[in-house]
């Protein structure tokens, strides 16, 4: 799109350009392949216990009732469910057309925050071409769909602080979808936005915005919206679910990291950025260009202040938690992704001179460069360790498809298209999703169990209990909806404990084989080990029968 098409072009019209780009990498090929263990098939397996258990207000898991998160996720789940069945693209619909509004969202602020059409269809472009943003698009998440509702009630603020016409409008609505994000994962969903907008005001000076009748009003939607499901909880399951919910999920999740390895400081800082890619390199004038603007007060500071409160909102909660996750920090891509759009968009309009440095220029070389070199990276250890790689067809594609987008970046740097130059750069994107569509067959079995348990299921047609490694346990009970045990020696256990067997010594290993004549098991390699080892102790004698995507299918007979 040139630059003076997009500029005459209607908002209609991009808009429609960018859900069919959306379409493209959020959703387009989401049901070729099958649900994914641990999580994809923990939040369906949801759903699919509240349909069996004909629950609207209760979430199941196992059999028994899980408070990991609110409702309104597993309604939506549940909803699709029964109107188009129990399939992949089914139980995906929501988090990817979620991803799409949440671009088209971008792209209304990002033209309520600078009023240039470029700039909106370019951050909603490099937002939905992001890795995060195409991976939580296409994964079964409470993530995309909480995030955008954050996203939606941010905008529905700053639309009511921006036109003042409409504040009573824009106040209602933000308070609104905030309760909506609260029935989707919980008190972030209201401290998000507020904080966003409580840093901005404060900056503005203007905290009067909000004192006023619409402000009380909104706050009554929101109790409305996000109190009674949890009243109802409380009185129907008492202690379980503040235990559970309050204590376990909101609180622990401060003083105790989930996940060690990503418990650092730098770790959303970092993601911030290395989220961004593709875009990756681009970030850095962006940001540059942001903080020039803020100091020296040009007509963008407050578009660019406000974007940093947005991010320094989301921060300022994930941030000194122990847990922390990639996704904890999802709500403030669409603000990276406007501060890039932008900085792009300026690529086309401001002069550039000959023997002037020009950065949009040297990143555009540094990046084809760096391309070129991933190519060569990509087939070189795909030869050192062709024992992992199934078939060389995928590697060579992702490398053509890299090396083309490279050619092209470098040629329209080359020849100052900078108009042209993010549409290279979306290349990349598209050469990695390609990639995974083609690759589908070598790595579902890694990343699923629905073909280990087909197997399973000719081998064992009774009702026992199957005991699964922790890893595999959720995909187990979903693809057999058989009752499952967990084999996790020396393990400590899940983070939001599960109502079934867990068996982490040798001990409770060898009391739970007792309890059947015959046991089946679908296990990863080291729970092989363990179980050989358990058995060579006397009373049992096991067989290992298939594997599949390192998952292995046992048998373990007690010796009479």
């Amino acid at each position: 799109m040139s630059r003076f098409s997009m500029a005459e072009a209607s908002h209609r019209t991009l808009i429609f350009a960018l859900i069919l780009i959306s379409y493209v990498f959020l959703m387009f090929g989401n049901g070729i392949v099958s649900l994914t263990h641990p999580d994809e098939v923990f939040y369906t397996q949801t759903a699919k216990e509240m349909i069996t258990h004909q629950s609207w207000m209760t979430p199941y898991i196992f059999d028994e009732p899980q408070f990991e998160k609110p409702v309104l996720f597993f309604w939506l789940l549940k909803s699709v469910i029964l109107t188009f069945g129990m399939t992949p693209f089914a139980a995906r619909f929501w988090p990817a057309f979620f991803g799409m509004l949440g671009v088209c969202f971008t792209y209304g602020l990002a033209w309520m925050l600078f009023g240039k059409k470029r700039t909106a269809f370019l951050s909603g472009l490099a937002l939905t071409t992001s890795f995060i943003y195409i991976a939580l698009s296409r994964a079964v998440l409470t993530d995309m769909v909480f995030s955008i509702w954050v996203v939606i009630s941010i905008a529905f603020f700053y639309y009511g602080y921006r036109y003042p016409q409409r504040k009573t409008l824009g106040i209602l609505l933000g308070f609104v979808f905030a309760g909506i994000a609260v029935l989707t994962k919980g008190l972030l969903g209201i401290c998000f936005p507020m904080a966003v907008l409580g840093g901005y005001l404060l900056f503005k000076r203007d905290l009067k915005f909000l004192k006023c009748w619409a402000a009380l009003w909104g706050l009554a939607l929101f109790a409305v919206i996000a109190v009674p499901w949890h009243v109802l909880m409380v009185q129907k399951y008492g202690q379980e679910f503040i235990q559970e919910y309050v204590f376990n999920v909101h609180m622990r999740r401060l003083f105790v990291a989930e996940h060690r390895k990503c418990d650092t400081w730098y770790f959303y800082p970092g993601l911030l950025f290395g989220g961004m890619m593709p875009w990756l390199l681009f970030l850095f004038p962006a940001w540059g260009e942001a903080i020039t603007a803020i100091r020296k007060k040009n007509i963008f500071r407050d578009p660019y202040v406000f974007l940093l409160f947005w991010i320094g909102g989301i921060l300022i909660f994930v941030q000194p938690a122990h847990s922390k996750l990639a996704s904890y920090v999802f709500p403030a891509f669409p603000a990276v992704a406007i501060v890039l759009g932008h900085y792009l968009s300026g690529l086309v309009d401001r002069p550039l001179a000959y023997l002037s440095l020009n950065w949009g220029r040297v990143t555009g070389f540094v990046m084809a460069g760096l391309l070129a070199v991933v190519c060569v990276l990509v087939i070189v250890f795909a030869g050192i360790y062709k024992e992992y790689v199934v078939d060389m067809f995928p590697v060579y594609v992702f490398s053509g498809l890299v090396l083309v987008s490279a050619c092209c970046l470098f040629l329209f740097a080359l020849k100052r298209q900078y108009a042209k130059m993010p549409f290279a750069v979306c290349g990349v994107s598209l050469a990695l999703l390609t990639t995974l569509l083609i690759g589908r067959p070598y790595a579902e079995p890694w990343v699923s169990c629905e073909r280990i348990t087909r197997e399973f299921k000719e081998i064992d047609t009774s009702d026992s209990v199957v005991l699964a490694s922790k890893f595999y346990v959720r995909g187990a009970r979903f693809y057999t909806d058989r009752d499952m045990a967990v084999i996790d020696i020396n393990g400590e256990g899940f983070y939001s404990p599960h109502p079934i067997p867990f068996l982490n010594t040798d001990e409770k290993v060898v009391a739970f084989l007792e309890t059947q004549l015959v046991t089946y098991g679908i296990v990863k390699e080291g729970n092989v080990k363990d179980l050989r080892r358990i058995t060579r102790k006397g009373g049992f004698r096991m067989e290992e029968l298939r594997e599949e995507g390192g998952k292995y299918i046992v048998k373990i007979m007690k010796i009479k």
